[in-house]
């Protein structure tokens, strides 16, 4: 499958095999990959380009690309991923965090900073990153953090642990049903999104993801319709709802929130000037 002894070689036929399979990201992976096998920075990989590989770690290189080539992500390879500069264990019971979603924990600190809201609830959590980094990067009194998947919750207290996020209270729960009467300044979600339909057609690295963390009944729009209706009883007076879209149905969404009686909606773009987050409050 590869030829080669070095790091220059080893990347550079890696490269070629993964880009013959069709990988579109073929160079990175094949960096990222060769990076964690020789535990070093990938930045730092030029720097030893002539070193040359003992067979354990060619060995170990060769299955990792296979794996790649076979459409498993690298970061379930790897068992790593980065968020907001912060680090976190990831394996098949949580989705891998994305890069789009790092726009969901800035405006959750921008509205935190400007309103002095003090506490936040992150609904569906996973791996903890949104909560982990909430809780690293802003000045909340109190975060909460809820996920049904008990599974996914071991993992996000792992990386509460990893990122010295100590104060974050994970709580197993079905979106609102086990947290009582408490209420929030902020309720943040990045909640599952996907149709049925819009998941049949996905790439074939979302096979390797949790579904129950992709998929939502009612064309998608079942967690919008549960946090839309539900939300307001566990909001503060001004609290704030920032939750991630499908961008696909951002106005349907949209709607959700003002048949609800939300004000104050608004839906902001990202940086590839999708619709990628909605904005709503609740006064009462």
């Amino acid at each position: 499958m590869l030829t080669g002894e070095s790091v220059y070689t080893l990347l550079k036929a890696a490269e070629k095999f993964l880009n013959s399979k069709g990988l579109t990201d073929s160079k990175a992976d094949s960096e990222v990959l060769l990076s964690f096998v020789l535990q070093i920075k990938r930045s730092k990989l030029h720097l030893i380009r002539d070193q040359k590989l003992t067979d354990k770690q060619i060995s170990q290189y060769k299955e990792h690309i296979l794996r790649r080539s076979q459409r498993e992500p690298a970061a379930y390879i790897t068992g790593f991923a980065g968020f907001m500069d912060f680090e976190f264990k990831i394996n098949r019971n949580v989705l891998i965090p994305r890069p789009e979603t790092e726009l969901l924990v800035e405006v959750a600190l921008s509205v935190a900073k400007k309103e002095n809201k003090k506490s936040v609830l992150d609904l569906c959590t996973g791996s903890g990153c949104i909560a982990i980094s909430l809780s690293k990067l802003g000045a909340f009194d109190n975060v909460t953090a809820l996920d049904i998947s008990k599974n996914a919750l071991n993992i996000a207290k792992e990386n509460a642990k990893i990122n010295n996020a100590t104060d974050i209270d994970f709580i197993e729960s079905d979106i609102f049903d086990s947290i009582g009467d408490r209420k929030f300044d902020i309720i943040v979600s990045n909640p599952p999104y996907i149709s049925e339909t819009e998941y049949s057609a996905l790439e074939p690295e979302l096979e390797y993801e949790p579904r129950i963390a992709l998929t939502a009944k009612d064309g998608g729009l079942f967690f919008y319709n549960e946090i839309g209706s539900r939300a307001l009883n566990y909001l503060n007076n001004d609290g704030v709802v920032l939750i991630e879209l499908n961008a696909n149905k951002f106005d349907e969404i949209r709607q959700i929130f003002l048949d609800n009686n939300y004000k104050e909606i608004e839906i902001i773009n990202d940086y590839a000037n999708l619709p990628r987050i909605l904005k709503a409050k609740i006064f009462k």
